[in-house]
């Protein structure tokens, strides 16, 4: 006999997805594990199931992706920020770099 509730996996993926979006990583990690048994245990699921799985995986891992340029971006912008700290980098008419002087910004970091 197939499975016609949503399976346990689909319901964590929506966790999952739900945790990615409100920022609370520290949570995945049980998740994750969590997934991983659902998956492990044998069941019976029909087609729509299985879609319906496949869909909000494929639609984590495009939250996922998204989350990873997003802090990305933020390293770069702390390093950057981190970067005038240490000086002003500027390039002359001839293209040599020429470093001014520290302005002071990590004391206010």
């Amino acid at each position: 006999m197939t499975q016609h509730l949503e399976p346990t996996a689909a319901s964590l993926l929506d966790d999952i997805h739900q945790r990615l979006l409100s920022r609370q990583y520290d949570q995945l990690a049980a998740l994750s594990l969590a997934l991983d048994h659902a998956l492990s245990q044998p069941q019976k699921l029909d087609a729509a199931a299985l879609a319906l799985i496949h869909a909000k995986a494929s639609r984590n891992a495009a939250t996922m992706t998204a989350v990873q340029r997003g802090i990305r971006a933020a390293l770069r912008r702390v390093a950057d920020i981190r970067s005038v700290s240490n000086g002003l980098v500027t390039y002359d008419k001839s293209g040599l770099r020429q470093e001014t002087v520290s302005f002071g910004v990590a004391q206010r970091l």
